[in-house]
């Protein structure tokens, strides 16, 4: 699948023209990941987005004396990462390829060019995500409340 393909599919970049993807397509780059490779751990630093091409990626948190736990599992056409096109942080989650994984990602130096190069298209991109982080909250305010009055 080429990545322009990749980007209308994917609801982060609802909205965008086919100039815009076009745009868009030169600043992704294709990275190939080996099964059981890091692609980035907890508390390092956040620098790109990353939409999975092909194949399957982990995303997990350290709990305790090194025990990993599981949250999700994503495919082809999720994306992760989101966060560090938005905020200088460090990952809250480890990112770990479970198989022959194919991802295009969108490094934070590169989406900050694209705020000077075509504002528009990064305003669409970061109202996505915030919309996206709004979402996430109001789906995990019940279980936080439950969690903070038990």
């Amino acid at each position: 699948m080429e990545i322009i393909e990749l980007l209308k599919k994917n609801l982060l970049f609802k909205g965008c023209t086919a100039e815009d993807f076009e745009l868009l397509s030169g600043l992704f780059k294709e990275r190939q990941v080996k099964p059981n490779t890091t692609i980035f751990s907890e508390k390092m630093p956040a620098e790109a987005l990353y939409i999975v091409k092909s194949g399957k990626i982990r995303i997990s948190v350290m709990e305790g004396e090194g025990d990993e736990v599981g949250l999700l599992e994503l495919g082809p056409g999720d994306f992760f990462g989101e966060i560090a096109l938005i905020q200088e942080s460090s990952r809250a989650v480890t990112a770990r390829a479970e198989s022959a994984v194919e991802v295009v990602m969108l490094t934070r130096k590169d989406f900050l060019a694209l705020l000077d190069l075509d504002p528009r298209v990064a305003a669409k991109i970061t109202l996505a995500i915030a919309r996206l982080l709004a979402m996430r909250v109001k789906a995990y305010s019940g279980k936080l409340r439950e969690l903070l009055l038990s």
